[in-house]
């Protein structure tokens, strides 16, 4: 945690600099180089600071792409994971990504996990409407770190509420059937 404090904080303080997470070390993914039209939707991943705290960025990328990459969103989402300390940082990590990767709304999930998870849930709870907004189509958090947190069924959730926004989007409507499928 020594190592990366410093990061978030001399990011704030070099001038010219808007955020911290314009410096990709602030990020434990963030896949730029995905063209978003390749993908319906993104996810922010928040984990747990228990990782954080570990202080060692190797492993704090290794649980985040064993949490939300490593195949589990290909050809479906780009993935965001910022380091955060506070909920302070998850509102300049969200706000970044919103005015970097969303600026037409694009369809986005939040998922958190542990510490983290509860930092996020406490933000998306205080900013619900401006989030809906700018496109949050499905929300999840656990406070406890579990490494099965991201599971089939969540992924099955974002692609159905993704696909019902595009749907309601396209066609003024909403989906036959409901937004979701009737075997939740």
């Amino acid at each position: 945690m020594k190592n990366l404090i410093p990061i978030l904080l001399v990011a704030a303080l070099v001038p010219g600099c808007k955020s911290p997470y314009d410096y990709m070390e602030n990020w434990l993914i963030r896949e730029d180089a995905v063209r978003p039209f390749a993908v319906p939707v993104d996810v922010i991943y928040v984990q747990d600071r228990l990782y954080f705290e570990s202080g060692t960025l190797p492993l704090m990328q290794s649980i985040a792409m064993d949490a939300v990459g490593r195949g589990k969103f290909d050809g479906f989402a780009r993935v965001f994971s910022p380091l955060v300390a506070c909920e302070e940082d998850v509102e300049k990590a969200i706000e970044w990504y919103i005015k970097h990767h969303n600026k037409s709304g694009r369809s986005f999930a939040l998922i958190g996990e542990g510490e983290g998870g509860a930092l996020l849930k406490a933000y998306a709870e205080d900013n619900a409407d401006w989030l809906e907004k700018k496109g949050l189509v499905a929300s999840f958090y656990s406070e406890l770190p579990d490494k099965g947190f991201v599971s089939e069924e969540m992924i099955r959730k974002i692609k159905q509420s993704a696909a019902a926004v595009r749907y309601r989007r396209q066609w003024g409507r909403e989906m036959p059937g409901g937004e979701c499928s009737k075997d939740e």
